[in-house]
């Protein structure tokens, strides 16, 4: 029998690219190149979580009349070689007409098995070197809410309301006790 030979041809690893993105049917996301599929689709406590987080926000931005809009499921580019789509964000000032090609202010990820490893490292880099304000890990399972902001991170209270500052003339409130209900 011959030698083992080690191949001499070079590994193909693809990186994709927003244009890549473009083409694709279904659900992905884009990190770093590298593409990731977003199926099958969370279950019940998972939307639960997002559709009152997402009432709350909404319904608190329109009664105080805030200059920012909630979005669930919208593509944030963040550059060329990524895209996500977060649970829901808060975006203020200028609203986007198609994708959101800048940070949101708040960037919401709600845990499921799927999810979880790459919501807790991947995401939270990127919310941390793109300036996202507030990045809330949400987790159904032991209903507890990470809030991370700039270099320094918390375990929210989930039995005391939290306050978020949108922007300079907005600021909300969250009802913790109602998320995980």
């Amino acid at each position: 029998m011959g030698a083992h030979r080690l191949s001499t041809a070079p590994r193909y690893i693809p990186r994709y690219t927003l244009d890549d993105y473009n083409r694709w049917e279904g659900d992905w996301e884009l990190i770093d190149g590298v593409a990731v599929s977003m199926s099958p689709s969370p279950f019940g406590p998972h939307e639960r979580v997002v559709t009152e987080l997402s009432r709350q926000i909404a319904n608190q931005i329109i009664e105080k009349r805030c200059q920012c809009r909630a979005y669930a499921n919208l593509d944030w580019i963040v550059d060329n070689h990524t895209v996500i789509r977060p649970d829901l964000m808060v975006v203020c000032g200028e609203q986007p007409q198609r994708h959101l090609q800048r940070p949101p202010v708040v960037m919401v990820e709600v845990l499921t098995d799927a999810t979880r490893e790459r919501d807790l490292t991947v995401k939270r880099t990127l919310c941390l070197e793109n300036d996202v304000a507030h990045y809330l890990i949400l987790d159904p399972s032991d209903r507890s809410i990470l809030h991370v902001t700039g270099n320094d991170e918390a375990a929210v209270d989930t039995t005391q309301p939290q306050t978020l500052r949108l922007d300079d003339q907005c600021e909300i409130a969250l009802d913790c006790t109602k998320l995980f209900q």
